[in-house]
């Protein structure tokens, strides 16, 4: 591996807000330290390695007992732990600190990997929603309530608090004159529920959470229960009610539960991704160890021919690895607001052809990509080759990755005089029609792609490329059939 590629590794670590290290199993010295344990500690790597148990000296006192316990006592490869620490500056973050055996031939540990991650905007999003959720209790509590006595049947409204012109929209009269009234507010769609809840054999019972349309068209949600009162003898002779507007307590569900449902998408993505690129690093690695292994121990009876293959595999290798670093650099580039928007004039009829050139390289006579330039305006324009080069290789690679052999991709150019149309469109497996609202979110896979290797970040750059050109990307697909992607830059 060369110094760029090295370069890059580096630069991975450095803009990501995680602490790798590698330390001896009893933490009394550490192999590697990332940046991350500087920007999330706030001290430095050269005061860890002076003393590895460092660390310590900042957290919180309330976690301190339980982080000593796990994180240099016995078996300290398996702590999985969220804890406090106090950085220099006196803030408090919030810290999951994760560690993982690396075993030796004989099969005893003789490394420990570890990762720590801030969570502190995490563990705040949490204590947001329990206030939240205390404030709306709150609201619940002290919210305009509807008292009633009627009879059993709700043949008769004995007594109806003002709270029910307030919640229902209709003055109490008219439930006085109408016993059965208030059902002529209640939802069509709970209308039958709350009918057989309401005057049924079980009326003293009810507990029925539905919808009313008031007199203005507004829909409120309302709480209804029932309890029977009883005469001396022991019979129901009057029903007691109490209703509540729980409008805000329903909304506030369901915004909770978006907000929990994306953290958890979020969480999950996050995890995948991961997972994934653990997966794909990992191949290309065990490429490199083999030729290296066959390179070092069977040099001597090695041709020339297939020294050279061993290193084109190497090298290749290489290439992926940093494929995948580079992608990964270029969202986070952008998530920081900070990817470059370079452009010059490029040829873009000639560029493409040689991007789609280096794909019958790569893969020989197996690709079918048949290309056409339309349109009689300039094919110069000012565009981010770069950028341009994500785009076209993202799109091509998946084109082809997801199309049988043997099939064709076709790639058009169309040249006009206020902007310049790309459309790629393969013939191969298609996306699911739930799947493409999301296709362009980072680390997001297609749910028919699990066969398939691949990170998520893909579509996500091609996206934010075409967006630095101030230009749109749409997808039009047919499972089973193929997919299709047009992409317009202005000039």
């Amino acid at each position: 591996m060369n110094i760029e590629d090295l370069d890059v590794f580096e630069q991975w670590f450095d803009n990501i807000d995680i602490a790798f290290w590698v330390s001896s199993p009893d933490v009394t010295k550490y192999c590697y330290v990332s940046s991350g344990y500087e920007k999330i500690w706030g001290k430095t790597i050269a005061s860890l390695k002076q003393n590895p148990h460092s660390f310590i000296d900042a957290v919180h006192p309330d976690d301190i007992q339980r982080i000593t316990n796990t994180g240099v006592g016995v078996e300290t490869w398996n702590m999985d732990e969220e804890y406090k620490i106090i950085r220099p500056d006196g803030t408090i973050r919030w810290v999951r600190h994760r560690t993982y055996p690396i075993y030796d031939g004989l099969g005893k540990v003789c490394r420990i990997a570890g990762m720590a991650e801030d969570i502190t905007e995490r563990k705040l999003a949490q204590k947001e929603l329990v206030e939240s959720e205390q404030k709306f209790q709150q609201f619940a509590n002290n919210a305009e309530i509807v008292f009633w006595i009627c009879e059993p049947d709700v043949s008769k409204f004995h007594y109806i608090s003002p709270g029910y012109e307030k919640i229902w929209g209709r003055e109490c009269t008219q439930i006085y004159e109408n016993s059965r009234s208030f059902l002529e507010s209640v939802h069509p769609e709970d209308l039958q529920r709350v009918m057989e809840a309401a005057v049924g054999e079980k009326a003293c019972f009810m507990d029925e959470q539905y919808r009313i349309i008031r007199p203005d068209n507004t829909i409120r949600w309302v709480r209804d229960r029932t309890y029977p009162i009883y005469d001396q003898e022991g019979k129901i002779y009057r029903m007691a009610g109490i209703a509540e507007d729980i409008t805000q307590i329903k909304l506030a569900e369901v915004e909770t539960l978006k907000a929990l449902q994306r953290e958890q998408e979020l969480s999950d993505a996050k995890s995948d991704f991961i997972a994934t690129t653990s997966h794909e690093i990992r191949t290309p690695l065990s490429v490199i160890q083999s030729s290296i292994d066959i390179l070092k121990h069977c040099k001597k009876t090695l041709t020339e021919e297939k020294e050279d293959k061993h290193f084109q595999k190497i090298e290749s290798a290489i290439g992926k690895i940093t494929s995948i670093i580079q992608d990964t650099l270029l969202i986070a580039e952008n998530e920081a607001s900070s990817l470059q928007f370079q452009p010059i004039a490029v040829n873009l009829a000639e560029l493409s052809q040689e991007i789609i050139a280096s794909f019958y390289d790569d893969t020989g006579d197996s690709v079918q990509i048949e290309f056409k330039v339309l349109g009689n305006a300039s094919p110069v324009a000012m565009l981010d080759p770069k950028l341009i080069n994500h785009i076209l290789n993202n799109l091509i690679e998946n084109a082809i990755k997801y199309s049988s052999p043997q099939s064709k991709v076709q790639v058009e150019l169309e040249f006009l005089s206020d902007q310049i149309v790309l459309h790629i469109q393969d013939r191969g497996i298609g996306i699911p029609t739930e799947d493409i609202p999301d296709i362009f979110n980072s680390f997001y896979r297609g749910s028919n792609v699990d066969n398939y290797s691949g990170t998520g970040l893909g579509l996500a750059i091609v996206q934010r490329c075409v967006k630095s050109h101030d230009g749109e990307i749409t997808v039009s697909s047919v499972l089973g059939e193929g997919t299709r992607f047009d992409i317009v830059f202005p000039r």
